[in-house]
């Protein structure tokens, strides 16, 4: 009967550990749980779980009037539906155009219906975008700096997003081409890596160049000329 006792002790003994251990493994468990969400919710913690912004955040959609390259409002909208993962694209982007354009929709839903939203964008850049010839790199690479350097640049990047894809060295050779000599040829010797860089440099040596001018003349100065040399008396 002491036998049949003892087992029975170590027996209970046995379950308590077993609870025992099923508890603490419980608690640690929920302890590393509590852990990872408080870090995943601090500030500046570094980790980006997710670089989408929320579903329903508040953002103000795009209106466009016709006035402006309708490029710009295009990439504001696809950025818009993109991240509030909008569906009806078409119906968002014409409920916001405003004047000319909206009058312009009306009549392209009466010939075409509701267009596609790659049509869309198509119509709209051929109703209001500026007037390029059928070849857009073409008119990227004829583009030529005839005013300011800063009058050249913004001619060259409303060019560029409608000349297709271009690798960084060539978007460098047809900016720095197009700056003209003596310009184009500074800016190449010192061999820009990225488009950027080209018309930043282009920028400086412009503003060099309005100070190396040749320097006024002395009279210009207020510097009277010497004094002509008197004649000898006659004796």
């Amino acid at each position: 009967m002491g036998d049949t006792d003892q087992i029975k002790s170590l027996t209970d003994a046995m379950k308590e550990l077993q609870a025992t251990v099923a508890a603490n493994a419980k608690a640690i468990a929920a302890l590393i749980a509590d852990r990872s969400s408080s870090s995943a919710s601090r500030p500046g913690s570094g980790e980006h779980h997710n670089d989408q912004p929320p579903k329903f955040q508040k953002m103000d959609f795009p209106k466009y009037d016709g006035t402006k390259d309708p490029l710009i409002f295009i990439n504001r909208c696809e950025s818009y539906f993109h991240q509030q993962r909008i569906m009806e694209k078409v119906w968002m982007a014409s409920y916001n155009l405003d004047d000319e354009a909206q009058l312009w929709y009306m009549q392209v839903q009466t010939d075409e219906g509701t267009p596609s939203w790659r049509r869309f964008t198509e119509l709209l850049n051929l109703r209001f975008g500026p007037p390029l010839r059928s070849a857009p790199l073409f008119e990227l690479a004829d583009c030529r700096r005839t005013g300011t350097v800063a009058e050249y640049q913004a001619r060259f990047q409303a060019l560029l997003p409608r000349a297709g894809h271009l690798d960084e060295t060539q978007r460098v050779q047809l900016f720095t081409g197009g700056l003209l000599p003596p310009l184009s040829l500074a800016v190449q010797v010192q061999n820009p890596q990225s488009l950027a860089a080209a018309m930043s440099l282009a920028r400086q040596m412009e503003l060099m160049e309005q100070y190396s001018v040749a320097p006024p003349k002395a009279a210009s100065r207020g510097i009277l000329p010497a004094p002509a040399p008197r004649p000898a008396p006659a004796f």
